[in-house]
């Protein structure tokens, strides 16, 4: 059906759906407030058709009456038509010459009964229905009425301009970079739609619900992990010096229902274990690592080690910092002393006696190699016996400093010792020699020693071969074979060759042969020396690589000084 404003120049149409009804509700056409007019109009206009359905003369069967004529044109006749029937049928008429109605009792229809009464009088029964019929003939007028009225609204706003509903904007404090914002009108400040932030709210990988209870988990989850609390409100606090137990803190949740509740417990756990542990942690150094705990609570772990320092007694060497490795020196780690470098007896002076001569034993300088301009060879031979030189001790030894012990303090300190007396076994010792054309190097063999109080020894081959049992001699010496690669040489005797074609190691002829050696034609020693007498050993030396001793008791804390670089 075409709408009757369709063509009503120049009112724009508007759908009735878009029209809301503000009256209140009508239950008998099932009517809510808030219903579109359309809905309104659609009820009334039905109920309108029922009631003028119902009251229709065609819709009722007169056939056995056999009327021929005069049939009844509307209701109220139909009606008066029916009670002149009944009182036919009942044998009266409508009244009596009295005025008074005789009634029969009829059974009424289902609508009429009231209180539980079933029969009424024709005549209160008539009456009745007369009243219905005029109440719904009132309700038809109202609602035609009412039908004008809504029909003159619909027409109103028919012709009203068309409204657009635009969802409004709010502001957004956080960052949600998933929605653009919009221009809300006037205003200068961007706005989101609350549609948009709702879709964020909910489905945004970022900053939606979705996305927050897939990291938390629900709240069965979170409620599951406020309960596991595994610390009882009868438990001491670690921190507490009293004992206290956390029911006695104030800021303890003894009974944690909520997220929030279980991280204060949480927090104050963590602050108390913390509060513990600064204050608990102590550290002990042993003989091997030295431990240091700082302010900020970092531990660390060093070695115990002294570095190397040089033995005392042999100030005599050069102080060239290229040797700084061929001095000896000794270094501590834990209780362990650890030796390496050249030992080499001094020499006293001859141009000033009592003086000790520099010792530099640098690539191509050796100054004890060139001490052979001298017209003494008793007096040249001589170790340097002063102030921190060397001691002889009786049977064949030397000792060096004088006896004291070459261990600085800076390596064993005060009131420790050596636990034993260490040796490395018998070496060979040596010494350069200047021949005046080439150089040869002298031989003996040393047995370096370090005493519990830190006295180095060197024993001689005399030291063992030197007897004061019955039947021998003091002096009875020399009688080892290790005095074949011993040297004792005279001043201006040749110097041996053992390359020569004819030497101790081979011979041209098999059977017995004499030990013959070659000798060099020019070559002749400067100086007399026997290495194996203590007095002429001066200016030998051996290697200590590898000689260690130990610091006794192995069990006692051994303060170590701060490692410092070799001067």
């Amino acid at each position: 059906m075409k709408p009757l404003n369709y063509d009503n120049s120049p009112c724009s149409p508007t759908s009735s759906n878009c029209v809301i009804w503000q009256g209140p509700d009508l239950d008998c056409i099932k009517l809510c407030k808030g219903d579109t007019i359309s809905d309104v109009i659609a009820n009334l206009a039905t109920e309108l058709c029922n009631v003028m359905d119902q009251l229709s003369i065609t819709n009722y069967d007169l056939s056995c009456f056999n009327l021929v004529g005069c049939k009844p044109e509307t209701y109220q006749e139909l009606l008066q038509f029916l009670i002149e029937q009944i009182c036919s049928l009942q044998g009266i008429s409508p009244t009596t010459d009295d005025g008074k109605t005789n009634d029969a009792l009829i059974t009424v229809a289902p609508c009429f009964i009231v209180n539980g009464i079933t029969v009424m009088s024709l005549t209160d029964y008539v009456i009745a229905i007369g009243l219905r019929i005029c109440s719904i003939i009132d309700q038809i007028t109202i609602i035609n009425n009412t039908l004008n009225e809504l029909d003159i609204r619909v027409t109103t706003l028919e012709n009203a301009v068309p409204y657009v509903y635009t969802l409004p904007g709010i502001t957004v404090d956080c960052t949600l970079q998933d929605s653009p914002p919009v221009n809300a009108g006037t205003l200068a400040e961007p706005y989101q739609k609350i549609d948009q932030i709702l879709r964020i709210l909910i489905n945004d990988d970022t900053y939606g619900y979705c996305a927050l209870r897939g990291a938390t988990g629900l709240p069965v989850d979170l409620n599951a992990a406020v309960l596991s609390q595994c610390i009882l409100n009868s438990d001491i606090q670690l921190s507490s010096s009293t004992g206290a137990t956390w029911s006695t803190n104030p800021n303890w949740d003894q009974t944690p229902t909520t997220v929030a509740n279980a991280i204060n417990n949480i927090w104050l756990a963590i602050c108390d274990i913390y509060d513990y542990l600064k204050n608990i942690i102590t550290v002990q150094d042993t003989n091997t690592v030295n431990l240091t705990l700082t302010s900020s609570n970092i531990l660390s772990a060093a070695v115990q080690d002294t570095d190397w320092h040089y033995l005392n007694g042999f100030d005599f060497y050069t102080a060239d910092p290229r040797l700084v490795t061929k001095r000896p020196m000794v270094r501590r780690i834990g209780n362990v002393l650890h030796f390496r470098g050249t030992v080499t007896i001094p020499l006293d002076s001859f141009t000033s006696p009592g003086t000790v001569v520099e010792y530099d034993y640098r690539s191509g300088v050796n100054t004890y190699e060139g001490l052979v301009s001298i017209t003494s060879p008793a007096h040249s031979n001589l170790p340097y016996s002063g102030a921190g030189g060397i001691n002889f001790l009786s049977g064949g030894s030397i000792q060096f400093n004088k006896g004291v012990s070459v261990i600085p303090a800076a390596v064993i300190p005060t009131g420790y010792v050596i636990d034993s007396t260490y040796s490395l076994g018998w070496r060979m010792g040596w010494r350069g020699m200047d021949t005046g054309s080439c150089n040869t190097i002298l031989t003996t063999f040393v047995n370096s020693a370090l005493s519990p109080g830190g006295q180095l020894t060197w024993g001689v081959l005399v030291d063992l071969e030197e007897s004061f049992t019955t039947g021998c001699s003091p002096g009875a010496w020399s009688t080892s074979a290790m005095n074949y690669v011993i040297s004792n040489v005279t001043q201006e005797n040749y110097v041996t060759d053992f390359k020569s074609a004819v030497n101790v190691h081979d011979s041209t002829s098999t059977g017995n042969q004499n030990a013959r050696p070659d000798f060099k034609v020019a070559e002749t020693y400067p100086i007399t020396i026997n290495a194996n007498d203590p007095q002429q050993i001066g200016g030998f030396q051996t290697i200590i690589d590898g000689l260690t001793a130990f610091i006794s008791p192995c069990g006692a804390l051994i303060p170590t000084p701060t490692p410092c670089a070799i001067p």
